[in-house]
């Protein structure tokens, strides 16, 4: 990267924290930030695949650190700021990716609350523990700072039976909003990235899994099929818009949302993920055509 660009930016000797960033968006935000002349703190569960990205910063003469966290335990995220901090000194730029479906696959109509839990804390909690932590140890540092929060399309449009990831990302889009009021007064601002379904290795594991649900490898197909620009997105493509957020470019834009999904979301055509299938907590009272079956007669009791 040019030093006109790197100053462009105003990144070079900053330390970023990326958490989720073992693997996909990122995994490749981190080498972004890196490349931008930032130190990066790797978060993710796995810890070897933290210490693979690692291994490629510092091979690009970047430091950087390996810290494994599960953001669903509420100590995580100020434990992980705390490590970040100790081994690369203070953060002021803070990418918070980790997320996911959690494995919750079904209508709401068959979902038990533990269920309906389990996305929130994954998505919503973690991002919620993860700004409050990285603010307030920017607050302390004295510095300004900026704070990317990562969401789902799922948050933005209605998502058949991802009703709790759908709920939580909308929660990520709109705490991103508040937490960007409260927090302009210190000079540090928060955005939200929204990414649609991209190819990232655990993707193409399922496209290429001829075990995996017929119905998750449809949703890939037809969602590739159905972008307006052609397939499904590669990551370092989004994590050109985190870098943007992050970076001294998106200067003047906090609060705000921005969505990379190769402009899927402007269709009518977004498949349901693992559509198809009648909620078992209904499926002895409909039909083949999901029609409501006819009760039968009872009866009458004599007078």
């Amino acid at each position: 990267m040019s030093h006109e660009l790197t100053d462009l930016l105003g990144l070079a000797g900053r330390t970023a924290l990326v958490t989720g960033a073992g693997s996909g968006i990122a995994r490749a935000t981190a080498h972004r930030l890196a490349d931008a002349g930032c130190d990066v703190a790797v978060v993710d569960l796995d810890v070897a695949a933290a210490e693979r990205t690692v291994a490629e910063m510092t091979a690009k003469g970047r430091k950087a650190v390996a810290v494994q966290a599960d953001v669903t335990n509420p100590a995580a995220p100020a434990a992980m700021v705390r490590r970040a901090v100790e081994a690369l000194g203070p953060i002021s730029v803070a990418v918070n990716v980790a997320g996911g479906t959690a494995g919750v696959n079904k209508s709401f109509l068959d979902l038990t609350l533990d269920e309906w839990h389990r996305p929130m804390a994954l998505n919503l909690d973690s991002t919620f523990l993860s700004v409050q932590a990285e603010a307030i140890a920017m607050v302390r540092a004295g510095l300004p700072g900026t704070i990317v929060n990562v969401g789902s399309t799922s948050g933005v449009t209605g998502a058949p039976n991802l009703s709790p990831y759908g709920a939580a990302n909308a929660g990520v889009i709109h705490f991103t909003k508040t937490a960007a009021l409260e927090l302009a007064p210190y000079r540090i601002r928060v955005n939200c990235l929204i990414p649609g379904t991209h190819w990232t290795t655990g993707t193409r594991a399922h496209m290429n899994n001829p075990e995996a649900p017929t119905s998750v490898r449809e949703f890939f197909a037809k969602s590739a099929a159905a972008t307006p620009l052609g397939d499904l997105g590669e990551p370092e493509q989004t994590a050109g818009v985190a870098l943007f957020l992050a970076s001294n470019l998106s200067s003047y834009v906090t609060g705000t949302s921005v969505v990379s999904d190769g402009g899927i979301l402007h269709t009518t055509a977004r498949p349901a993920f693992g559509g198809g299938t009648v909620p078992e907590a209904i499926r002895d009272h409909v039909d083949a055509d999901r029609s409501p079956r006819a009760a039968s007669p009872t009866k009458k009791e004599r007078p």
